[in-house]
């Protein structure tokens, strides 16, 4: 019975792995950058957050930054904390600058969180980001001895944990 059952989960991955590369999702993904490259936000957004929900980490960092910038839907930095948390732990660099610029420019009430902005600039940096490294500079020069030897340990668990381990 445990082979019939690995065989059922080989094949729905192997299905879920078609399905995600399909003409279809890949016709949805194009149609999406096309109008977020003609300015049609709303339409954009649309076509973007079914691909977000199914996992894809593109489509998840786009929801992010439209959230972030108020385009297409309501400008909400809890939203787009919560999207490029999705994508950055999937190792999207773009997403993992984003999450630390949200933490260390905290808005809507909330205060700078330089440790976590920290991990998520280390992350994005490991993953070759030229400007999460220009960052990690900057925030350095405000942060305590103590703050930065709690960030530094924080970051090599999150990084060598493959972002499982950030929060």
């Amino acid at each position: 019975m445990g082979i019939f059952r690995f065989s059922g989960l080989a094949i729905a991955i192997l299905l879920f792995g078609l399905t995600a590369n399909s003409p279809a999702a890949n016709a949805s993904w194009d149609e999406a950058t096309k109008a977020f490259a003609k300015k049609q936000y709303a339409a954009a957004a649309k076509l973007f957050k079914p691909l977000a929900e199914k996992g894809n980490a593109l489509a998840q960092y786009q929801i992010a930054l439209m959230h972030r910038m108020g385009l297409g839907m309501t400008k909400d930095q809890k939203e787009a904390k919560k999207w490029s948390r999705l994508a950055a732990k999937q190792g999207n660099a773009d997403a993992q600058l984003m999450l630390g610029s949200l933490y260390a420019k905290a808005e809507g009430g909330e205060s700078a969180d330089v440790v976590n902005a920290y991990i998520w600039y280390e992350a994005s940096a490991k993953e070759g980001n030229a400007e999460a490294k220009k960052e990690l500079v900057s925030l350095e020069k405000g942060m305590t001895p103590q703050q930065l030897t709690d960030a530094r340990a924080k970051a090599q668990k999150c990084v060598t944990s493959k972002y499982e381990l950030c929060d």
